[in-house]
């Protein structure tokens, strides 16, 4: 049985010899150049000029002499750029940084010390205003001839010559990814709640170029197309970033649009990349078409594996999911590898419906003998019939993590909810009897991400004399306490979240000099910023900003921040809470380096000092020396009272 046919029963949910696998079949399941190089020489290839795959993630083209030792049964066939653009790479004009503009004119940098991938800075949009913004924008020429030549070529050959399944990669991202790179996250997201006609006229020019590429590229290449690729990141870790209705609403018809028309055209299955906990929607996007579910999160909310097996088997296959790459393939043992990918073996393998491999692309971090752990193991367990897929012992027992003893904080911040009593209750009626009618008009505008409200009500309270201070704690503060309540409770998502922290900063920004002519003290002063090497930022942003609605004094330090700036900014700037935030696991590792150097200075008992991101965990807080986690900016204000002991 050759490659392709194997693929193939997998995805008609039929058992093969064995489970496929994957490594390098799309931009999506491959390996970062660093951790390629290492595997290259843990297997003992000869040293050669690895090929980039992909330079925005930084991820190699895997050779054909490591394919044939792992036995990879997937090759993407992807599209040339533009004849008109190729992508040059400036190494001078910023400093620390080589940067560079794609051909949708969004701007890429990556730092030239520790950094691992490229990551956006640049959003061609972010100022854009009106519709004729969007139609005169130079979008790239989806059907230029250059981005098909040899397509045809390369998939005849994949599929006849080398047996292996033809993966069709697409234009770009996915819609709504383009969409929010084109604009900028800080303004993409608030648009759902403040712009929704603009932002959906933009996702609408967007998906008519990716139809217009599919209409020329999915008959060119016929039926050795199997798979075609498509993409959207609509999900964080613990669930949606966009609430359901407005997926369903706004996302989903899009998807379908686009899904609908790549089925009329080809036989092809669709696959569909999209990290996080996407549980919810998966039976919406089974309605849409998708046949394919990447990259199968499973350590994200409600991502277990054996249950999505169970409940979305018959209609889903897995494609990833094998091993998590911010769990045990990064950190843990060969072992501990080997023991996670026996468990997604048995969860995932039966009646086909699944292709093995990693949980995204493996990071640059991942050592060669866990990469290894991994394949061996699949080899082992991963063959169909006697003693292979699914039939370990009955009294088989998965290891588990020790268990550690369990804190249980009682500061006021930590205690649940409870009803106000019938003094407290009548206290506060007497209070908002006394405060001016404009404080409403605040609170409702904030909540409802409303900024220009919201200022013009704030600078009517300052032109009555009322006290900035007493604006922030009697307006602002509460306001974004029931923006976090309604985060927490699943009443607002991202979009909501963000458009009322935007409006909180727009008071803020007008308060603040009034404060300091005032001399007015915080509540207190922080100090945040992402870690050096990783560029990500707005999630650190999104607590920058809950951080100033709950009348915290915030130095925002920026993305890519060394340890010697934030030991700096504590020594000069009277701070005395530290927010350290890393996307990546590669990045990790700096937090405890920033800890360490801020206990080499002499600081360390001047500040309390949380982590927050994706890879990050209260385990892992202590681990490194930090005081505290959060998992979300909502929740990073209330940690941060806690440890500080504030009640706001």
């Amino acid at each position: 049985m050759n490659s392709r046919e194997r693929v193939k029963l997998a995805l008609e949910h039929k058992e093969a010899d064995r489970i496929p696998f994957d490594l390098g079949g799309t931009v999506l399941t491959s390996v970062h150049v660093n951790a390629y190089r290492k595997l290259r020489r843990y297997l003992g290839l000869p040293e050669k000029e690895v090929q980039v795959m992909d330079v925005f993630q930084q991820i190699a083209t895997v050779d054909d002499d490591v394919r044939q030792r792992l036995g990879c049964d997937i090759r993407n066939v992807a599209p040339r750029s533009s004849a008109t653009f190729k992508i040059e790479v400036n190494s001078t004009d910023m400093p620390g940084y080589d940067f560079f503009h794609d051909e949708w004119g969004i701007g890429w940098r990556k730092p030239q010390d520790g950094g691992f991938f490229y990551d956006m800075y640049d959003h061609p949009l972010e100022p854009a205003v009106s519709i004729e913004d969007i139609k005169n924008y130079p979008w790239p020429d989806p059907v230029d001839p250059a981005r098909f030549t040899g397509l045809v070529e390369r998939a005849k050959h994949v599929a006849e010559e080398r047996k292996e399944l033809v993966i069709l990669g697409g234009l770009s991202a996915g819609f709504l990814e383009l969409t929010a790179w084109t604009r900028g996250f800080a303004k993409f997201y608030p648009d759902f709640v403040t712009n929704l006609d603009w932002l959906t006229y933009l996702m609408d020019a967007i998906v008519d170029l990716k139809l217009a590429y599919w209409e020329i590229a999915l008959p060119m290449v016929g039926d050795y197309a199997d798979v075609v690729q498509e993409a959207d990141d609509v999900a964080g870790q613990f669930g949606l970033l966009l609430k359901p209705e407005t997926y369903r609403e706004i996302v989903k018809p899009r998807h379908k649009k686009i899904f609908d028309f790549i089925k009329a055209r080809s036989k092809a299955k669709i696959f569909y990349h999209c990290c996080g906990a996407i549980r919810e929607i998966i039976p919406d996007l089974i309605e849409v078409g998708v046949d394919i579910i990447n990259p199968v999160q499973v350590s994200a909310v409600g991502m277990e594996s054996s249950a999505l097996k169970r409940d979305f088997g018959d209609d889903i296959t897995f494609w990833g999911g094998l091993v998590d790459t911010q769990g045990a393939f990064t950190d843990g043992t060969p072992d501990q590898v080997r023991d996670e990918v026996r468990r997604r073996i048995d969860d995932f393998g039966a009646n086909g419906g699944f292709v093995a491999a990693a949980v995204h692309n493996i990071q640059a971090n991942v050592p060669p003998a866990n990469i290894m752990a991994m394949w061996e193991t699949l080899q082992e367990y991963g063959q169909y019939g006697h003693g292979g897929v699914g039939q370990r012992p009955v009294d088989y027992v998965y290891s588990v993590p020790p268990e550690k003893p369990i804190a249980i904080s009682t500061s006021p911040d930590s205690l649940p909810a409870r009803a106000l009593t019938v003094e407290e209750a009548a206290a506060l009626t007497q209070k908002e009897k006394g405060l001016p009618a404009e404080i409403g008009q605040l609170k409702v505008a904030i909540i409802d991400g409303n900024t220009t409200v919201a200022v013009a009500a704030a600078q009517q309270m300052l032109a009555e004399e009322v006290e900035p201070q007493q604006i922030i704690s009697d307006g602002v503060v509460p306001a974004m306490d029931t923006v976090g309540n309604n985060f927490e409770t699943g009443e607002f998502y991202l979009p909501e979240m963000m458009a009322s922290a935007i409006a909180t900063r727009g008071v803020m920004d007008l308060l603040r000099p009034r404060l300091t002519e005032t001399g007015a003290e915080p509540v207190a002063r922080a100090a945040l910023g992402t870690v050096k090497g990783d560029l990500h930022d707005i999630g650190k942003n999104l607590v920058a900003m809950m951080w100033e609605g709950a009348g915290f004094d915030v130095i925002d330090l920026g993305p890519d921040v060394p340890p010697e700036k934030f030991v700096e900014t504590i020594q000069n700037e009277g701070i005395e809470l530290v927010g350290l935030s890393a996307l990546l696991t590669t990045t990790m590792p700096m937090m405890r380096t920033i800890i360490e150097a801020i206990t080499e200075a002499g600081v360390r008992d001047q500040v309390k000092i949380m982590v927050g991101g994706p890879g990050t965990n209260a385990q892992f807080a202590a681990e490194i020396g930090a005081d505290g986690y959060a998992p979300d900016a909502s929740l990073a204000v209330r940690k941060a009272k806690q440890l500080l002991a504030i009640r706001v």
